[in-house]
Parts: C-alpha cells; sequence; structure tokens
C-alpha cells in the first residue's frame, strides 16, 4: 500500500523549507565546514530511510521509552489481542508516550508505536476495556505494518528547520491577530500575494520576478499546506480505520470513539466502520431445498 498523494503533498513544503534553509546555513560557513554541517544533517535522515537507527530516533524525536515491566504487564491483555492479530510484539515495538494527555496511539517508521501516557493510566484504572484499548493501538499498528509510515521518521527529522519556523510563524501571527490590521491584512493575504506578482513583473528585472514569484507561492501555499495537511490525516485515518475491520476490532473502536465524542463526524466514522465490518463478515450459507 503506497503513501497517499495529499501525504506526499502535505510533506513537501516543509522538505523543501528545511532544505533551503540547511543548505544556505551550511553555505554561509567557510571552506568545507559547510559541507560538513550539510552532510551531519543529512546522513541521519538517509539512515532513517534505509531501516537503522529507529528506536532511537523514537526516544528522540518524541521523548518515547520503551515500557518498564510493570507497564508491559499492565497492557498484557491488550498485547495478547494484538498478538493475535500481528499488530502486536515483536511485529511492531509499543513504547510509552510521555506527557500526552489523550487516550491514543501513534505509528512511526517501519516498526514503531507510541502509546500515550494517558492510555496506560486508563487500562490500568480499569476505564478502558483491554479491546477498545487494543483497537486504538491496532488503528496505528495497521498503518505501520501497511507502510503508511515508514518514512515518517526521517521526514520528521529533517523538517525541524521548517517546523521551528512554523512554530514562530504561528506565535507571531497568534501576537498579531489580536490587532485587527493584522487580522485583515491576514484574510487578504491573496490580494497582497497578486499585488506582489504583479509589482514584480512590471519591475521587468529577473531578480523582482523571482521574488514576487515566491512571495505570490508562499501565499498560495498558505491557502493549499493545511488543505493538504487534512486531506492526509483523513486519508489516514480511513487508512487506519480499514485495518481495525481487517482485524475484527471494528466494533471496538466504533465504542471508544463514541465514549470520546458524540458529535456529527464521530457519528459518520462509527457509520464507516460498521459497514467495513459488516462487509468483511462471513456471508450465510445458502439454504438448500427439500423439495425432490
Amino acid at each position: 500500500m503506497g503513501v497517499p498523494l495529499t501525504r506526499v503533498l502535505a510533506q513537501t513544503p516543509g522538505i523543501a523549507v528545511s532544505t533551503v534553509v540547511t543548505a544556505a546555513l551550511a553555505a554561509s560557513l567557510p571552506g568545507p565546514l559547510g559541507w560538513l554541517v550539510f552532510l551531519s544533517a543529512l546522513s541521519p535522515a538517509v539512515v532513517l530511510l534505509a531501516g537503522a537507527g529507529e528506536p532511537a530516533a523514537v526516544r528522540g524525536l518524541f521523548g518515547a521509552r520503551a515500557l518498564t515491566p510493570a507497564e508491559a504487564a499492565a497492557l498484557a491483555k491488550t498485547t495478547v489481542q494484538l498478538c493475535q492479530r500481528d499488530l502486536g510484539p515483536p511485529s511492531v515495538r509499543l513504547y510509552l508516550w510521555p506527557g500526552v494527555r489523550t487516550v491514543s496511539a501513534a505509528g512511526a517508521g517501519r516498526r514503531s508505536v507510541l502509546v500515550s501516557a494517558e492510555l496506560l493510566s486508563q487500562v490500568r484504572l480499569s476505564r478502558l476495556p483491554p479491546d477498545q484499548a487494543a483497537a486504538v493501538i491496532a488503528h496505528a499498528a495497521g498503518l505501520v505494518r501497511v507502510g503508511a509510515l515508514r518514512s515518517d521518521l526521517a521526514v520528521q527529522l529533517w523538517t525541524i528547520p521548517w517546523r521551528f519556523l512554523r512554530g514562530l510563524a504561528r506565535a507571531v501571527g497568534a501576537a498579531g491577530g489580536r490587532l485587527p490590521l493584522m487580522a485583515l491584512m491576514w484574510r487578504a493575504r491573496f490580494v497582497l500575494g497578486l499585488i506582489a506578482l504583479g509589482q514584480g513583473v512590471t519591475a521587468g528585472q529577473p531578480e523582482a520576478v523571482v521574488a514576487g514569484a515566491l512571495s505570490a507561492a508562499v501565499v498560495g501555499l498558505s491557502y493549499l499546506v493545511p488543505r493538504w495537511e487534512k486531506a492526509s490525516a483523513a486519508g489516514l485515518q480511513a487508512m487506519g480505520d480499514e485495518q481495525v475491520a481487517r482485524t475484527r476490532l471494528a466494533p471496538s473502536l466504533a465504542d471508544f470513539l463514541l465514549r470520546q465524542s458524540r458529535s456529527a463526524a464521530t457519528f459518520e466514522r462509527v457509520h464507516a466502520l460498521e459497514l467495513a465490518h459488516a462487509s468483511l463478515q462471513p456471508s450465510s450459507p445458502p439454504v438448500r431445498s427439500t423439495r425432490r
């Protein structure tokens, strides 16, 4: 199963910006030092793409760690259900994801699944049944097993500059959003992008044209990237739900979702899970006639 196009589109701007930033930083350094810095940044991502160094990357990027014996014992019933479906150890490695206050699990790379500390806590307190915990983890493990996330750790590592700049921009935007003029300019950024492009073309100088085109591209991406990211997340959710249905855990995931929310979107997702589950049930054998 390949990576959805929307996921590629959502990741491409971050990869491109991070490459430009890293290359610019390397170029500003004297002599071979710049190449050394660039290769030092690139090498770990290449290693991850090759399938090595995943445990270290999971720990470094997410702050995750291996389960302690006590934590593994608390998840024992859940883990048994996962192993019965080839979605538990040793097919995948389970890590504890500290600091996450939602009942959730996330896949990473080729074999890693991060279990939130809140999910473990709810299981320990008997507030989350083992089958529902297994369904939540199976959603993440299913994505890992079909290879939908195999390059994610490398992308996460390489796009650190992009995520830093984006976080900074959001902080500045949140502060400036309190000012009416800044908020108006942000809503009208499409017009500002067209003006920048028009000014660059009118100037006739190559530098001005490139600057105007880049400004217009940045404005365009400010509209497109959130759409691509939303579509990518929806695609992964649907793909994970399909894998859950294949393991016959769709009813458990539906029960969990309805415990968390009663929104229209949740009911739509539960309905899709029920349909997927029903489609995988063996049909009744035909009734033979007794007439002769």
